[in-house]
């Protein structure tokens, strides 16, 4: 491939990307999987992320502490993430050490022991993770905006699942979601940096090669959203709040639009929002817009930390600066650094092995090819006035939706952003 890159596709619909980075001693290889949290049963809400925990505990006859001293053992660091769209298990490593950590990472997905007791007992660390996530404000009401955007959908649900669905779950229900999820056509093995090519091809076709093609399972995308807001009153000294509206896709033409109105509208310190809610008027420590996008759907949210006393005044303003933006877009100085911020970014990660292999990977299980660093710089270069623009009016034209975290102060206001909007 132009840029370097190379994809070998095994007989059965497996993938690996190569991305190789001279200079460099150190490897990124992950498995990644086009399963999450969305591709789960209601009554198995949580299934996927718990399955993750459970990979660490035993797999291909290694127990949980020969897993984690195989790694370390080298200098290396071994992770996983649970998304609603995708799981990804990483190491990063020496060189020389890649094929076996790769061997590792794939043994753990796809030959896991789950030991029944260890089952029990992660269920009951897990339960404390989803503790420690509901004692934090500012990470519930990003749950409630979920729900608030994807009523009666898998995306509307918690990826740590609901405590009664986590203690119902049985070692069956871990292979078979594997056994239907975990197909050689949404696998990719992607290793970026420093390794021996010819090795990690012989890893995966051992680990991969034998599993048998299977047809991918079909999702639904959700429904439009209703206005509405989802709450749960506390007594804090913040009000922790969330605005959002509809937007585009990770794998629509205007996705790259509508980043860049998240961060013209509160993306960084130069933003509408930060220098008008923050610098300005002094009304919040933190207020900054984000662009969270699924394959079928997406959002631009705002996110406020604030004093009860000014939750109506930071929804208000926040109202008027969105609808001002999507009327009349950004002016060519906010646009050029919007743009300019988000080229940056891209390019920096581009540096970075690890972000390189994650980056290949999403794009095949996504786009089904590689796309290079100069095309999504050349998208983000295309964007205009008139782009961001008619993402805003669209958005303006959809859903108000808000949820909100701490005093009724807080409640009030988002109900007034939403009825207002």
């Amino acid at each position: 491939m132009p840029d370097g890159r190379e994809i070998v596709t095994l007989n059965n619909g497996a993938r690996i990307v190569f991305d190789p980075m001279p200079g460099l001693r150190t490897a990124a290889v992950g498995v990644f999987l086009a399963a999450g949290a969305r591709h789960e049963a209601d009554e198995h809400s949580g299934l996927a992320h718990f399955l993750e925990h459970m990979a660490f505990k035993g797999a291909a006859g290694l127990s949980a502490q020969q897993i984690a001293e195989a790694v370390e053992a080298r200098g290396g660091v071994i992770n996983a993430a649970t998304g609603y769209e995708m799981t990804n298990y990483f190491v990063r490593c020496l060189a020389p050490d890649a094929p076996d950590m790769l061997d590792l990472a794939l043994s753990m997905v796809f030959a896991p022991d789950h030991p029944e007791g260890e089952i029990e007992r992660e269920k009951g660390v897990v339960l404390q993770e989803m503790g420690e996530a509901l004692d934090q404000p500012d990470d519930l009401v990003f749950e409630l905006i979920q729900q608030a955007c994807y009523p009666n959908h898998p995306l509307g649900r918690a990826i740590l699942g609901e405590k009664d669905t986590l203690k119902a779950l049985r070692r069956d229900d871990l292979f078979g979601f594997a056994e239907a999820n975990y197909s050689p056509r949404r696998t990719v093995v992607s290793v970026a940096g420093a390794y021996d090519r010819d090795a990690i091809v012989r890893r995966a076709e051992h680990r991969l090669g034998a599993r048998p093609a299977r047809p991918d399972p079909v999702t639904q995308a959700p429904v439009a959203a209703t206005s509405g807001v989802k709450s749960e009153v506390r007594k804090l000294e913040q009000c922790h709040l969330v605005l959002a509206r509809p937007s585009a896709s990770a794998t629509s033409p205007d996705r790259f639009a509508a980043r860049i109105f998240a961060e013209v509208l509160g993306g960084g310190m130069a933003s509408r929002l930060f220098q008008e809610v923050r610098e300005a008027r002094g009304l919040a420590y933190t207020i900054d817009a984000s662009c969270d996008q699924h394959s079928d759907c997406g959002r631009v949210s705002v996110y406020a930390g604030c004093d009860p006393d000014d939750a109506k005044d930071v929804c208000s303003l926040t109202a008027d600066i969105w609808a001002d933006l999507a009327t009349k877009g950004p002016t060519q100085l906010e646009l050029d650094r919007a743009k300019a911020v988000a080229a940056a970014q891209f390019a920096m990660a581009a540096e970075a092995p690890a972000a390189r292999a994650g980056s290949a990977a999403y794009e095949l299980l996504a786009f089904d090819r590689i796309i290079s660093v100069e095309e999504t710089l050349g998208h983000i270069g295309a964007v205009t006035v008139a782009d961001v623009a008619r993402v805003g009016a669209e958005m303006l034209a959809g859903a108000a939706l808000a949820s909100v975290v701490g005093p009724k102060a807080g409640l009030a206001a988002a109900e007034a952003f939403v009825s207002t909007s």
